[in-house]
């Protein structure tokens, strides 16, 4: 019988959280500004691992979503700039 860890590990996958994680690392340096596609190109992650880490990372408030006209712009929010 599978203990139960392996069963979550088995049932969440991975890609949406090492996604956030990029997300925060490459945001914690500087805005990032581009396409969806772009985006997930240059932290090499897919585009719907993107979507989700974006959608789960503004809902919580550790990234800030500023629609341009073609490109997105990720960023920390203003709180988190004047902590650091």
């Amino acid at each position: 019988m599978p203990s139960p860890l392996t069963d979550i590990t088995l049932q969440a996958p991975l890609g949406p959280v090492i996604a956030e994680g990029r997300v925060l690392d490459a945001v914690a340096g500087r805005d990032l500004r581009g396409t969806l596609d772009d985006i997930a190109e240059t932290l090499g992650i897919t585009h719907g691992d993107l979507r989700s880490a974006i959608d789960e990372l503004v809902k919580i408030g550790w990234v800030s979503l500023e629609l341009a006209t073609e490109s997105l712009i990720l960023s920390l929010p203003e709180d988190a700039r004047v902590a650091s």
